[in-house]
């Protein structure tokens, strides 16, 4: 059955790889697939079966201020509990086409190649970097929680910029609301709480239900549908909301 592929859409692929991981490195893989499940929440995964590198199409609907957000505090986590290595990613703006394939969405284009290419010209500094196209189509948007500055102590290449967040980023988008499977915690919460209300079959609903959300406040509509009776729903709405509410003091 050949792909069907859609007309052309416009949006922001990022293309990632690990930097100071050589052949072999301990960990290398593991610590990536965590950082590889964030991805995946936010648009369509291009992975490198061979080694520790991906590129990320942004789906359409995600706000690309967002989608940024929750790139750049999953990069975070693995450079804080991966030391030596850093991830390095650069963020393009183009055109993609969405195919689908036996069911399966995703999608091909120049826009993909032409992040990917940045990523190997990019300098090995670490952190999230953008190239002339995505500096131009941000110059379009208002309200972004970042701003694009020259690359420290390296010469720009093809006008590429450094992606920083500002100290009022967490407000715009606190993380008390981020991807629910960036907290394994969060999850495991859920599952027991609901499981008070509906028995064993809650772990398999908890576990669908992070994979088709985007936010962890909508974790709470998602199951409390699955609650019967209005009370016991809203005590349950409750709680969740109270350990999201917790999850952004942390």
């Amino acid at each position: 059955m050949a792909s069907q592929v859609g007309a052309p859409v416009a949006t922001s692929v990022v293309a990632f790889d690990v930097l100071g991981a050589g052949a072999g490195a301990a960990g290398t893989f593991a610590s990536f697939g965590k950082f590889l499940v964030v991805a995946r929440e936010i648009g369509f995964v291009a992975q490198d079966a061979a080694s520790p590198s991906l590129a990320l199409a942004l789906a359409p609907e995600i706000e690309v201020g967002f989608g940024l957000h929750q790139i750049a505090w999953a990069m975070a986590e693995f450079d804080g509990s991966s030391a030596p290595l850093r991830v390095r990613a650069v963020v393009h703006h183009g055109v993609v086409f969405r195919t689908v394939l036996k069911g399966q969405v995703s999608y091909v284009g120049s826009a993909i190649r032409s992040t990917q290419s940045a990523l190997r010209r990019a300098p090995e500094v670490g952190g999230l970097m953008a190239t002339r196209d995505f500096v131009a189509y941000a110059s379009t948007l208002t309200g972004l929680p970042f701003s694009l500055k020259a690359l420290n102590g390296t010469a720009a290449i093809d006008g590429m910029r450094q992606v920083v967040f500002s100290d009022s980023a967490a407000a715009a988008w606190p993380a008390a609301d981020r991807l629910p499977s960036a907290d394994p915690a969060f999850g495991e919460f859920v599952k027991r709480r609901l499981a008070e209300e509906i028995g064993p079959f809650a772990g398999a609903l908890v576990d669908r239900e992070m994979l088709a959300v985007t936010l962890a406040t909508q974790m709470v509509t998602a199951l409390g549908v699955h609650v019967d009776g209005r009370a016991k729903r809203a005590d349950f709405e409750r709680d969740v909301q109270a350990y999201i509410k917790s999850r952004g003091q942390s």
